[in-house]
């Protein structure tokens, strides 16, 4: 790992044709997951966080690359996937999202 080639959040999201806002989501989904206790460990690989730099950028091996690429052709897309209430302008108005309220 220590001469492998690191990629930066914009090289991730260029080559997984993506924007910064969904690899962004796709963690915080996966955090608030965790915190919820909807899942006991992380599906997602965890950059490497580059404390020397300001601002601590995140970076990605090419395996995490890989890792994420297959994340995403296993996402249900569309509005009943599980980014919908990211993409479904009438989530709030669902009998799933009411049923998930309800719980609560």
């Amino acid at each position: 790992m220590v001469n492998e080639k690191m990629y930066s959040a914009t090289d991730v999201c260029a080559e997984l044709n993506i924007s910064r806002f969904t690899l962004t989501h796709w963690y915080d989904l996966q955090s608030n997951l965790l915190r919820d206790g909807m899942i006991t460990e992380k599906y997602l690989p965890e950059p490497v966080r580059l404390t020397n730099e300001r601002g601590k950028p995140r970076r990605w091996t090419q395996e995490m690359v890989d890792a994420l690429r297959k994340y995403q052709e296993n996402i249900v897309v569309g509005r009943n996937g599980i980014y919908g209430m990211y993409t479904n302008p009438n989530h709030l108005s669902t009998r799933k999202y009411q049923k998930h309220v309800d719980k609560a």
